[in-house]
C-alpha cells in the first residue's frame, strides 16, 4: 500500500512539474527529488501535533455580542473532533441552536508545509458560502491568530474576518471572532467557550 503511494505521489509530482515547466525557470527535477519533495509536502510533522488538543467531544457556549459590547443572545452546542486525510486535519462536527433553529456545523483546520502556516475552513447550514483562514501560532499564549474572508450576506460579498483560538488548559479552550463595526473598528463578534466532555 506504502509502494502505490509513493507511486501516486511520483506520478503527481511528474505531472506538476511537467505543467510547471511552461511557467518556470527551474531546472526540472529528477524522480528522487520530485519524491522527496513530495514527502516534505505530505508529510504530517511537529506543527500537526499541536492539533491534537482540539480532538475529542465539546460542549459549548456561544455568544454573540453587537457592536457596542451589550449581548446578542446565547446558545450551546456540542462539537466532536477527530483526526483526518491519516493525521494531516482535524474535522470538526458541530451541533446546535441558532435562533431557536437547528444548527450543523462543519470546520476543518491543518497546517500547510509549503505556507507553514495554519490553515482553516467552516461551512453551515446557515448559508451557501465557506469561510477560509489561516494563521500563525504563538506558543507563549497558546493562541492560533487567524486572519481571513468569509461571506457577508448583508453587504453581500465576501469580508476580511479575523478570529483567536486558544488552549486555555487541556479541557478548556475559547474561540474569539472579531467583526468591523459602524465606525470600521473591530468588535467582539462572537464567543465560544469550549469545555471538554465525555460522548
Amino acid at each position: 500500500m506504502k509502494n502505490t503511494y509513493l507511486a501516486l505521489l511520483a506520478v503527481a509530482g511528474a505531472l506538476t512539474a511537467s505543467c510547471a515547466s511552461t511557467s518556470s525557470q527551474a531546472a526540472p527535477m529528477d524522480e528522487q527529488a520530485m519524491m522527496a519533495k513530495w514527502m516534505e509536502y505530505s508529510m504530517p510533522g511537529e506543527a500537526h501535533k499541536m492539533l491534537e488538543h482540539k480532538v475529542g467531544y465539546w460542549k459549548l457556549k456561544v455568544r454573540m455580542f453587537n457592536p457596542d459590547g451589550s449581548s446578542a443572545g446565547e446558545s450551546d452546542a456540542t462539537s466532536e473532533c477527530a483526526w483526518v486525510m491519516d493525521g494531516r486535519f482535524v474535522e470538526e462536527k458541530t451541533t446546535g441552536t441558532f435562533s431557536g433553529m437547528p444548527f450543523l456545523g462543519r470546520g476543518m483546520s491543518g497546517f500547510d508545509n509549503i505556507k507553514q502556516r495554519y490553515i482553516g475552513s467552516w461551512v453551515d447550514n446557515m448559508g451557501t458560502g465557506m469561510m477560509t483562514f489561516e494563521g500563525s501560532y504563538d506558543p507563549a499564549t497558546k493562541t492560533i491568530t487567524y486572519k481571513g474572508q468569509g461571506p457577508d450576506p448583508m453587504a453581500w460579498e465576501y469580508v476580511p474576518t479575523r478570529s483567536m483560538e486558544t488552549m486555555i488548559d487541556e479541557d478548556h479552550a475559547v474561540m474569539k471572532s472579531y467583526a468591523k463595526g459602524p465606525e470600521g473598528k473591530d468588535y467582539l463578534q462572537m464567543q465560544i467557550d469550549y469545555t471538554r466532555t465525555t460522548r
